[in-house]
């Protein structure tokens, strides 16, 4: 489902993986763009106004994904629009313990979440079915 007008941020400290996903998304026809800790992500969302969210929850140097997606879900703007959309731009956690942190998950206002290593074909899958949905 090319989307061209769609644009997907992707936030993990391993640099192969945004750009796998990166260029994965790419050639379906979405701008993805990328960030390596949740303090970059979140100032991506501010400038582009992702329409999903892709964040690794462990993030050793620098801001994790929960941190990122707590400041998100409480984002405050001048502009009433502005900050409603951006709190709920819908977030796919990826992550390796996926099982053992799916209530937290759940408690933090997530649209889904992926376990590392995950296959691309579900990822994209996953991703359309979200921005369908919202």
């Amino acid at each position: 489902m090319p989307e061209g007008s769609k644009c997907i941020l992707v936030i993990d400290d391993e640099d192969d993986i945004c750009q796998i996903v990166k260029a994965r998304f790419e050639t379906v026809g979405y701008k993805v763009l990328t960030a390596n800790e949740g303090a970059e992500g979140l100032k991506k969302t501010e400038e582009h106004h992702p329409d999903i969210v892709l964040v690794d929850v462990r993030i050793p140097h620098g801001e994790d994904g929960l941190t990122y997606l707590r400041k998100l879900r409480s984002y405050r703007h001048d502009n009433i629009e502005t900050q409603t959309r951006l709190r709920k731009t819908p977030v796919i956690i990826l992550t390796g313990a996926g099982a053992t942190m799916q209530s937290l998950f759940e408690l933090e206002g997530i649209s889904g979440y992926i376990e590392k290593p995950f296959d691309l074909v579900n990822l994209q899958s996953k991703v359309e079915q979200i921005l369908q949905s919202s």
